[in-house]
């Protein structure tokens, strides 16, 4: 039951439609209203994961959206939106410990670009793993700008987003052959985030029929991430690169949606 589930479950993502791109992060402009930068800034923080897969993906030497060729574009855009954003929020924070975070992700990055760029090795991909996971904290520092309380809801679907991509990356660098001595205490820390989490979600009562089902989709296609990870046969790395997307097209839309009611 649980191998045609998990056949079931994979098969179905060849034929799901997107609905964004991954990498379809729209620029900042010097002008833009904070609501709009801090927006584009979550998504930032999120793609450090997605940056991180394509780096494995290109390791393992997967064909898929050609990883290996792809790479130094992407880490480019990546790199010229941060420092838009960078300049963008330290000229509007005044507040000392959050401009020295700001500060810190920046040195982190730099680092971090450079190690993207080199050919891919073990020991890179676990120092990137920490670089990449200590830019997603320091990066939240701009919240300090925003004066608006907004639901716990909203709060909540950053994580949602990220699991997935944690559990892809530490699965893939474990398929790879990095030695991840506490990879089974991860995993089951992003399964329980990830479950927490998304009841909570479920249970806000004012969830709209589109919100329900974008959720209802989130939650069946996780299900391959728990079977991934008890599986003892390997899964596709292409399956489970596609299926960290799904989540993530699927979640930064609740949270567009969410956006739009307050």
């Amino acid at each position: 039951m649980f191998r045609r589930d998990f056949l079931r479950i994979s098969g179905s993502v060849l034929i799901t439609p997107s609905l964004l791109t991954a990498w379809g992060i729209d620029p900042i402009d010097p002008g833009a209203p904070l609501s709009r930068a801090l927006f584009i800034n979550c998504l930032q923080r999120t793609q450090t994961q997605q940056l991180l897969k394509k780096y494995i993906m290109a390791a393992l030497g997967s064909s898929y959206k050609d990883p290996k060729g792809t790479l130094p574009g992407t880490v480019e855009q990546y790199d010229r939106r941060f420092r838009l954003l960078y300049d963008y929020f330290m000229s509007r924070i005044n507040d000392a410990e959050a401009r020295q975070k700001m500060e810190q992700a920046k040195r982190l990055w730099e680092e971090s670009k450079q190690m993207l760029l080199s050919k891919p090795s073990k020991t890179n991909a676990l120092k990137l793993q920490s670089n990449l996971k200590k830019m997603i904290h320091l990066l939240s520092a701009p919240k300090v700008l925003n004066t608006k309380k907004s639901f716990k809801a909203v709060a909540k679907t950053g994580g949602l987003c990220r699991d997935p991509l944690y559990m892809a990356n530490l699965y893939l660098m474990k398929l790879w052959g990095v030695d991840i001595p506490d990879y089974e205490e991860q995993m089951k820390k992003y399964i329980h985030h990830f479950r927490t989490n998304l009841a909570f979600l479920e249970a806000y009562p004012k969830n709209t029929p589109e919100i329900k089902q974008l959720l209802k989709q989130a939650g069946t296609y996780f299900i391959f991430f728990e079977m991934m990870y008890r599986q003892s046969h390997t899964a596709i790395p292409t399956l489970i690169s596609q299926k960290a997307d799904d989540i993530f097209q699927r979640i930064q839309k609740i949270k567009q949606l969410y956006g739009k009611m307050l």
